[in-house]
């Protein structure tokens, strides 16, 4: 494994012959990966070599070496990976539950020294969603909107910005990006590690005759942007820009449906069970126990029920 890293590409045909006892034929269905365009080429190799690919392609031989199997060695990857990247999932709902307390408190403060000041009544709004100045004098207005528009900078002074809770959450992709490499470097090696598969694929090197993984791997991609719409209607208001944003993210998700059913099946195996973790970590996040444990400060989504949630309507 080592001599991948330290050695020429050459010594590559060695470093995973333990994999297997002899030659291994290679099969006439088996996907081939390794023909790339000469633009992207270099970005691959450099995904396929670095030291966090490399690293975690260890872990998964590691696992095998344990007596897994391959599938199970994949996906038990995926378990820990998830495990190991869900600090930073937890320390952003952290922030997230902060900002929303500490947004809620200021803007009450503003509107009620507005209210206070001009001596107006303080009412919710017409969908009562929120609080605000009940008043037609534009004066009054401009001056409630001009303070109001003051809260993103005081959140951001004490590190509660949204760029930085998405940031959190976002740079765990790469880490998911350079797993996908570490697999492609298992499965797509000179000599083919024997990947057995069960029930309706018998060769996990193969696509899935049935497209049963690929489509299973988009329908969790559209059940998650699906829960983030019905769980949150108050935070993710639905705009044209929101519209648009759906529509290109469920582009790229039946793109890579499209893309994944013509790979071994062990990717989209192993991706659908990136992709079930991940939904699974945000719904117990959203539990209050759960949130108890790791003092995440309680909101109005919060259930106890987060799964039967996506199956009725709720109102926050």
């Amino acid at each position: 494994m080592l001599s991948r890293i330290c050695a020429p590409h050459r010594a590559s045909v060695a470093s995973t012959s333990f994999l297997v006892s002899g030659t291994v034929q290679k099969n006439p269905q088996h996907r081939q990966m390794s023909a790339l365009p000469p633009a992207i080429a270099p970005a691959f190799q450099y995904a396929s070599d670095c030291y966090i690919t490399q690293s975690i392609q260890m872990g998964m031989e590691g696992l095998h070496e344990l007596g897994l199997s391959w599938p199970v060695a994949f996906v038990s990857a995926a378990v820990l990976l998830r495990v190991g990247t869900a600090p930073l999932h937890v320390y952003a709902e952290k922030l997230f539950a902060e900002r929303l307390h500490a947004q809620n408190f200021l803007t009450r403060g503003i509107l009620k020294k507005v209210s206070e000041r001009y001596r107006v009544e303080l009412g919710p709004s017409k969908d009562g969603s929120k609080l605000e100045v009940k008043t037609t004098d534009p004066k009054i207005a401009k001056v409630t909107q001009d303070a109001l528009q003051e809260v993103p900078s005081m959140l951001a002074e004490h590190g509660l910005q949204a760029a930085r809770i998405q940031n959190l959450k976002m740079c765990t992709v790469p880490i998911w990006i350079f797993s996908s490499f570490a697999l492609r470097n298992v499965i797509n090696s000179d000599f083919h590690p024997s990947v057995a598969g069960a029930l309706w694929i018998p060769d996990m090197l193969a696509p899935d005759p049935y497209f049963v993984l690929p489509v299973a791997v988009g329908v969790f991609g559209f059940l998650n942007l699906y829960s983030q719409r019905k769980i949150y209607p108050g935070v993710i208001k639905t705009t044209m820009k929101q519209k648009s944003y759906d529509a290109v993210l469920a582009f790229f998700t039946m793109f890579a449906v499209t893309i994944m059913a013509q790979l071994p099946a062990c990717i989209p195996l192993y991706w659908l069970m990136v992709s079930t973790t991940g939904m699974a970590q945000a719904q117990l996040l959203r539990h209050p126990k759960i949130k108890g444990i790791f003092g995440i400060k309680a909101l109005p989504t919060d259930s106890t029920t987060p799964i039967r949630d996506l199956f009725k309507m709720r109102n926050v």
